[in-house]
């Protein structure tokens, strides 16, 4: 289920959109790169493949989450159990009554 969900999410979300802000963040990473020794280099490589993977799993978490969205409110407009505020607050206002009228 999780391989289907990254294969939706790859077809439908562009990646396109941040090239731009991706290859600012490298460029930063070299020129802080250069300035480090090995066992520092190690570290920040380390940091940033850390924070893209956890980048990533976001991304695809939140997409699942809205694909279920997405299918929970199909569903119920499949049913033609649509949701109504009006008729939610009509409720909510009732219930007093209703509770006074029940002995």
């Amino acid at each position: 289920m999780y391989d289907y969900m990254q294969a939706l999410q790859e077809k439908f979300f562009s990646n396109d959109a941040y090239a731009e802000r991706r290859q600012e963040i490298e460029t930063i990473r070299c020129k802080l790169s250069h300035t480090l020794d090995k066992q520092r280099r190690k570290q920040l490589l380390q940091l940033v493949d850390a924070e893209s993977q956890l980048r990533d799993d976001m991304v695809l978490d939140s997409f699942i989450a809205g694909f279920r969205l997405a299918c929970g409110i199909g569903g119920e407009l499949g049913k033609g159990n649509w949701y109504s505020c009006v008729k939610d607050e009509e409720q909510r206002l009732r219930e007093p009554f209703d509770e006074r009228r029940d002995p």
